[in-house]
Formats: structure tokens, sequence, C-alpha cells
């Protein structure tokens, strides 16, 4: 019985290492990409303005220039990144042809990053 106590405790703890931070909740205003085979840096422009934008009922946006060109569902998960043997925080988008982005929240900025090679980091600041 102690060792069925033991593993219930040990399953417990496991499961709490997975949670996500739900504090990409929000709107986040675009600042700069940076990346590709090229090494590009991207900032936004007149044309080129950037808004993404989720809600806690898993539900994404990106609003370019004024006009919502994405809409879709996400979820949150740990994950294999193509950059670490470690689980790291995901915004998955299940039912779309979408790639899966790692992220990182700090202070007020997001840092995103395509996963796939030679792709994309982005940075949003919260709006």
């Amino acid at each position: 019985m102690r060792i069925v106590a033991i593993l219930i405790c040990l399953m417990v703890m496991g499961c709490e290492a997975e949670k996500v931070n739900s504090s990409i909740v929000g709107n986040w205003q675009w600042v700069v990409s940076q990346g590709g085979i090229a090494g590009l840096t991207i900032k936004p422009s007149e044309t080129d303005q950037r808004q993404m934008v989720f809600d806690a009922k898993g539900n994404f946006s990106l609003i370019q220039t004024g006009k919502t060109t994405i809409s879709a569902r996400y979820e949150l998960k740990n994950a294999k990144s193509i950059t670490s043997t470690e689980l790291v925080p995901m915004i998955v988008f299940p039912n779309e042809d979408a790639m899966n982005m790692s992220y990182t929240i700090k202070n007020d900025s997001l840092f995103l990053f395509d996963e796939v090679y030679d792709g994309f980091g982005h940075t949003y600041v919260r709006k």
C-alpha cells in the first residue's frame, strides 16, 4: 500500500512539472522578427503592423495592419523543441496547418520561436 501511495505522489508531482504558463492570454504588439537562413531582421512599418491576441478560451487571432488575417484555436503544452532536449512551453495549433511555436515570457515581453530549422524568433510586448 505504501508503494502505491508513493507512486501516486510521484505521478502528481510529475504532472505539476508539466503545467504551462497561461500568462500568454492578452494582446501582444509585434516589435521585431529575426532569423531565417539569411539572418534577416524585420521590424514593423506603416504597412506591416502585427498584433497577436490570445484569449483564455483557447482562441487566437493575428491582426496585421488592422485586419484579422488568422483566427484559430490554440493550446499551451510542454513539448519537445528542436532546440532543446528538455520539454519547453509550446503554442500548438491542433486544427490548423501551422507550425508549433516555443515561447518564453519575461516581464511584458513574449519571445516566440518558429519550431522549424532556419525559423525566426519573434519579439512581442504586452499591449
